[in-house]
């Protein structure tokens, strides 16, 4: 997509008092009405952009300022279900028990490492004025504006009820790199965890045929027909699959299954460039779900793998 997003995705903004995905991982409304019209509004896997609210019981030096970034599913629940000890203490502390009790689960949350205002980034939907507006409904970002937001330097945080992230190692980097898949392991340097001998290396797609939106913790819509797929290369593609399955109980529903696979590359230099073209013109047909797998239509995955240098038409056995 031109603003940078992958397909289907947007940004609204929204004003909290504090910015803590940590302790709470759910975004929460005080009547449950304004909940489900804001619900109405998202589709699976929007982000909202976090701002200051412009009130005394913000900081003072957080107050109109980007605070970070979630991305959220639409679920309704309640604050208890996604919410630490911690958390619902500090509601009891502040005197909020009976506040943002309606909410909708985070699932990953980015802070942002630079002081940029509110202003600067929604410069066509935010308002001074209609602060209490925004808070409750809030409003949806333009395609210039989410080109802006997908500037400012962040750092993937942990969520309350959420598989953690290692902090310490999370790079910080502009948001719009949260949705661009890594690079290929660089075959002229560094140590490889198993034992890989060059010569002829191929490129292979596969697919995960059991339920990819349980897979995954997703909510399926009616008609949602995406599957997670992976990218990959080896010099043994037999073999290769068996190792994606490995970890896999073999009375479970789903696994890996080869789907396509390419002629042989002379070196695997040659495949890691191929490959990194599959995961550079991903953007906007598949959703990166990080290194090597995305997640869309089988069919958009199989296309764009045709689609690159050197291609051979035929499925893998």
């Amino acid at each position: 997509m031109s603003n940078g997003l992958p397909e289907g995705k947007r940004i609204r903004i929204r004003s909290f008092y504090g910015f803590s995905p940590e302790e709470d991982g759910y975004v929460g409304w005080t009547q449950e009405q304004a909940r489900d019209a804001y619900l109405r509004k998202l589709n699976n896997g929007d982000l909202l952009m976090i701002y200051g609210a412009s009130t005394s019981d913000t900081e003072k030096a957080l107050r109109s300022y980007v605070l970070g970034f979630v991305e959220i599913e639409t679920t309704p629940i309640r604050d208890v279900d996604k919410s630490s000890a911690l958390g619902m203490q500090r509601k009891r502390d502040n005197g909020w028990e009976d506040r943002w009790s309606y909410g909708i689960p985070i699932r990953r949350a980015w802070r942002a490492q630079e002081k940029v205002m509110i202003s600067r980034i929604a410069f066509n939907s935010y308002r001074s004025e209609a602060g209490q507006a925004l808070a409750v409904h809030g409003a949806e970002l333009d395609d210039d504006e989410i080109a802006e937001a997908l500037k400012i330097k962040v750092r993937e945080v942990n969520v309350f009820g959420e598989e953690p992230v290692t902090e310490d190692d999370s790079p910080v980097i502009p948001f719009a790199d949260a949705f661009r898949p890594s690079r290929a392991f660089p075959g002229s340097a560094g140590t490889r965890t198993s034992v890989y001998e060059d010569g002829d290396t191929y490129l292979y797609l596969a697919m995960y045929d059991g339920d990819g939106h349980a897979f995954l913790g997703r909510k399926k819509a009616f008609g949602d027909r995406s599957v997670a797929v992976k990218i990959g290369i080896t010099n043994d593609p037999k073999r290769r699959y068996a190792e994606l399955n490995a970890g896999i109980p073999p009375a479970a529903s789903g696994k890996w299954s080869p789907r396509l696979i390419s002629q042989a590359f002379p070196d695997i230099e040659s495949a890691e460039a191929v490959e990194q073209q599959f995961k550079n013109q991903s953007s906007g047909k598949l959703e990166s779900l990080g290194g090597e797998f995305f997640w869309g239509r089988i069919e958009e995955a199989e296309r764009l793998f045709y689609s690159l240098p050197g291609m051979v038409r035929f499925r893998s056995k």
